[in-house]
């Protein structure tokens, strides 16, 4: 007689699965790379538009005599170096988005990085606008408008640091 052996089948209902991963990763990898992306388009096209600007005699002398008007000298440099260093930052984003949808620590880490590097960003901004507007109604304006950009400009990288520090996200992201 033909023995067959009758070994017992596996349950697919009693497999053990892992634990899912916190949806806080996927969605700051998804609004890292949207951010990113709107942050490179918007302060692409703002830096050119300045770029062009500066370069035309006409309009550059126009920009020139009403940002002196308001601002002491220096300040277009400096809002050229923070445009540059924004596009930057934004590059950086976008890579820590990506980072964070493949479910990499190098994401989560790197947008850790990219927060603090934001709020920085953010401060030295409003600190240099206050800085170079001359006395009187501009200062005023400049601080007041310093003081509202960097609290909403710190919001996201906020966000990041509570949310990409919490113990299941830094355990489901253990390589």
């Amino acid at each position: 007689m033909d023995q067959q052996t009758n070994s017992p089948q596996p349950n697919p209902y009693s497999v053990v699965h892992d634990a899912p991963k916190p949806g806080s990763i996927k969605v700051f990898g998804i609004l890292n790379v949207v951010f990113g992306a709107i942050g490179l388009i918007c302060g692409g096209f703002g830096f050119l538009t300045l770029v062009v600007m500066q370069s035309s005699s006409e309009m550059g002398d126009a920009i020139q005599s009403a940002i002196s008007a308001q601002y002491s000298e220096g300040y277009m440099t400096f809002i050229m170096f923070a445009a540059v260093i924004g596009l930057l930052l934004n590059i950086f984003l976008l890579t820590c988005g990506i980072g964070l949808l493949k479910e990499r620590n190098w994401g989560r880490t790197w947008s850790l990085g990219y927060a603090v590097l934001g709020i920085i960003h953010a401060v030295v901004g409003a600190i240099g606008a206050v800085i170079f507007a001359q006395a009187g109604p501009a200062a005023m304006g400049a601080g007041f408008g310093a003081i509202i950009g960097t609290a909403i400009g710190v919001i996201y990288p906020i966000c990041i640091l509570i949310f990409l520090t919490r113990p299941n996200v830094v355990e489901a992201l253990k390589e």
